[in-house]
């Protein structure tokens, strides 16, 4: 095994490693418990799939399903943490942080610049669920409108500010936050499995989602993403499409040898289990245009 090929998962480590002594400074030592643990992680699972990488999807949802479970059973609905965007409004009312202004920062700002969108496909509960469940396709491939999805995002914020001046704020009790938690969540879960009927596989997500809003302005800059390793042998099979949840036109990328840059794609490497020539691939970013 080559130095190289454990560039990824070193630089991945490295970086979770980061993020937790900085929230470690700002809060407490379980923060970077936490975050170095998710990148210790990302470490032996990737290094793992650099020998054995017929296991990648399997791994992968594994991962997602232990780090989300955990965020959601334990931190989320034990402890009382809301990692929705609306609690970002309900927290920053009361001049607190909490875990869905640290979410934002870490896996929507500072993530986004290493590994793109890999929080939704690897720690992400209700992307898991999309992903799992969400396997309808669509006749017509609906992409993100941006007018749309800021609209959104700016919509749940009013009605956040609303629910604090005219109801209560979750942020300073404890029972109306996790009925927060709880609803929140449930409200996601339906009108995404509802949407994907009408858009396809993944719709809350590749539509709507606030956070990926967000992350989506500069994962076109990360340093990892999928990638082109020998174009010319590339048959336009088209599994690459055929698989991605998030609609993302993968094959235009590989015959013009680029990097995909597309702003909603989640890392997920579909494409890259799918491809059996080995013409794509995870590593750091040779093309910087932006597109999607």
């Amino acid at each position: 095994m080559t130095i190289s090929k454990l560039k990824v998962p070193f630089i991945s480590f490295t970086s979770f490693t980061f993020i937790g002594l900085i929230v470690w400074w700002f809060r407490d030592i379980r923060y970077f418990a936490l975050f170095s643990g998710i990148g210790m992680t990302e470490f032996l699972v990737r290094t793992f799939l650099v020998k054995f990488p017929q296991y990648r999807q399997k791994v992968r949802l594994i991962v997602q399903a232990v780090v989300g479970g955990f965020l959601l059973f334990y931190l989320s609905l034990t402890i009382g943490v809301n990692f929705q965007f609306p609690q970002i409004i309900f927290d920053t009312t009361e001049g607190i942080v909490t875990g869905a202004l640290i979410q934002t920062v870490v896996a929507r700002l500072f993530l986004p610049f290493v590994l793109g969108n890999a929080f939704c496909s690897r720690a992400c509960w209700t992307g898991l669920f999309f992903e799992l469940t969400n396997t309808k396709s669509s006749k017509k491939v609906y992409q993100r409108n941006n007018y749309l999805a800021w609209g959104y995002l700016i919509a749940i914020s009013v009605a956040a500010v609303i629910v604090v001046n005219k109801l209560v704020n979750p942020a300073t009790d404890e029972a109306v936050r996790k009925a927060f938690i709880i609803g929140e969540n449930l409200y996601i879960i339906t009108i995404g499995f509802v949407l994907t009927f009408f858009v396809g596989s993944r719709a809350y997500c590749r539509l709507l989602c606030p956070f990926l809003t967000i992350s989506g302005l500069f994962s076109p800059w990360s340093y990892f993403k999928v990638r082109t390793t020998q174009h010319d042998e590339c048959t336009s099979c088209m599994k690459c499409n055929k698989i991605c949840p998030m609609y993302v036109d993968i094959h235009s990328y590989v015959k013009e040898n680029k990097a995909i840059n597309h702003r909603q794609c989640i890392l997920c490497e579909r494409c890259v289990s799918a491809c059996s020539n080995n013409v794509i691939k995870v590593d750091s970013n040779r093309n910087k245009k932006i597109v999607g």
